[in-house]
């Protein structure tokens, strides 16, 4: 699938190649790319909780089974069985080596955890987003300042498939 193999490329160079300025910060959700021929969003995550790279796939668009009056809605376009294992399968295609999987079909979204670090200055992009607006610490994350906007804006973004 070519589209999936730009997508991802251009998300692994920038959490792994991609070097952030030092007054950058970096939302801890990451990079999000569209792989629109196949209604999939790709999320590049640089740290989760635990330091770790994970990249999560979503279904993009969802379609939605109604069950009934008092019953929950399923949905008709889940992940793929074996879709994470294709994922983490093309992802040490490229070089990196998937750690484990989580989530998945029968639901819309799972992920794949990896094994080497992010770019050192992009989790230090990612620590100061979690340290929160300095001008405003009472505010946190949750700043909508000048000074804090200006931060988001540094970062340096990959060059994008025509589809991202």
């Amino acid at each position: 699938m070519p589209e999936l193999d730009t997508v991802l490329t251009t998300g692994l160079r920038w959490l792994y190649e991609t070097e952030q300025p030092d007054n950058a910060w970096q939302q801890h959700h990451g990079l999000l790319l569209n792989a629109s021929a196949t209604n999939r969003r790709y999320s590049f995550i640089p740290a989760n909780d635990w330091k770790r790279v994970v990249v999560v796939v979503d279904v993009a668009e969802i379609a939605w089974i109604d069950n009934g009056p008092n019953e929950l809605k399923t949905p008709a376009n889940p992940l793929e069985p074996g879709e994470l294992d294709t994922l983490a399968a093309s992802l040490r295609a490229l070089g990196c080596e998937a750690t484990s999987t989580w989530n998945g079909h029968p639901q819309t979204t799972g992920s794949v955890g990896l094994a080497r670090p992010a770019h050192p200055s992009l989790l230090a992009a990612v620590d100061r987003y979690r340290a929160g607006c300095q001008d405003h610490p009472h505010r946190s994350v949750f700043c909508g300042c000048d000074t804090w906007r200006a931060g988001f804006a540094r970062i340096v973004q990959p060059g994008l498939p025509a589809s991202a």
